[in-house]
């Protein structure tokens, strides 16, 4: 399980519904694989999944699949986690009925129907909110011991606004494991559900180039715009004079702007800093933990935060056409009318 300790104090959903296979306690509940070559593809897949190899993870288990001749669970289920994460809906939903078709217990059934329900759930389409709500039922059926089954089912109740059949799911999970890892969460999905229906930014808390600690529940009130860049990025560097304009715009006890860079050379990024005279908050990103706790992979990526901690808005890229002032001003206007 070594893994499921990536779960912080505010889970993402989208973490939740990731949980990767090692990290399932049914994971080795099957009959050892009987083919080696089989045995290394499917350690190989897991591997290529766990680095975001997708394509390299498909092949291996395809392939380990193949030379168990069908009877491979795990194979099937790393298949359907690659086949997913590449946007093949479909063929992921299929291979887990292959790998229920495998499974020989109750106990894997009951990680495939989660699976299945994770992967349904992702598709964000309201038809697919009750197919969802099927197969994390058939999972607490299955396996009604299993505190994560109940958490996830009850994400799919507050999906549907039924909060008070979300709420007996997520007392459920509390009462079979009230100190594990989800269970911060599960206390903050129950006290507001709608962290099941928002994008709630993660807390994060960083010191900045000016010695400052600025943390997400510090800035709670305030809208805060997180600008990930880096200086070796061109549209990020001419984006510099309208983000400083922005800052003279909005009142800070009304409007943050952080800017997080994704610079390797720490002295570059000072001194470029320096000369912009970038005055407002900087943050030196050095071990990519913020870029990986919002889920940022492109620069320049702006982040809009309303006062309650949700996104709003999420842009990436610079449109030469148009520039982040005028890309934030709509929502920042609406958010913030002056006066």
């Amino acid at each position: 399980m070594n893994k499921i300790h990536r779960a912080l104090l505010r889970v993402p959903i989208v973490m939740l519904l990731s949980t990767p296979i090692s990290s399932h306690p049914f994971a080795d509940d099957e009959r050892p694989i009987q083919n080696p070559e089989a045995a290394e593809l499917l350690k190989q897949g897991q591997q290529a999944l766990e680095a975001k190899h997708f394509a390299d993870a498909e092949k291996a288990f395809n392939k380990a699949a193949k030379l168990e001749h069908d009877k491979c669970a795990r194979c099937y289920i790393g298949l359907a986690k690659a086949r997913n994460a590449l946007g093949d809906t479909g063929a992921a939903l299929n291979s887990c009925e292959r790998a229920l078709a495998a499974a020989l217990d109750d106990h894997q059934r009951a990680e495939i129907r989660e699976l299945r329900g994770d992967i349904l759930l992702q598709t964000r389409e309201p038809k697919k909110l009750k197919e969802a709500e099927a197969e994390y039922r058939s999972a607490v059926q299955l396996d009604p011991n299993y505190p994560v089954f109940h958490l996830k089912l009850a994400i799919a109740l507050f999906k549907q606004s039924r909060d008070p059949e979300g709420q007996q799911e997520v007392a459920s999970c509390l009462q079979l494991d009230p100190a594990g890892v989800y269970a911060a969460y599960a206390k903050k999905l129950a006290a507001n559900p709608r962290r099941a229906r928002e994008e709630f930014a993660p807390e994060f808390q960083v010191t900045t180039l000016q010695g400052q600690t600025v943390s997400l529940s510090g800035l709670s009130g305030r809208i805060v715009v997180l600008d990930f860049w880096a200086t070796w990025c061109p549209p990020c560097r001419e984006s510099v004079p309208e983000l400083k304009e922005m800052t003279k715009k909005y009142p800070p006890d009304k409007l943050v702007l952080l800017s997080v860079s994704a610079d390797q050379d720490e002295q570059k990024w000072r001194e470029f800093v320096a000369k912009k005279n970038m005055d407002w908050a900087q943050y030196w990103d050095k071990d990519g933990k913020m870029q990986k706790l919002m889920n940022v992979s492109a620069f320049p990526t702006y982040l809009v935060i309303d006062p309650e901690g949700i996104i709003r808005e999420r842009i990436i890229g610079l449109n030469p056409q148009e520039s982040i002032v005028h890309r934030l001003r709509q929502k920042l206007q609406a958010m913030l009318p002056p006066g």
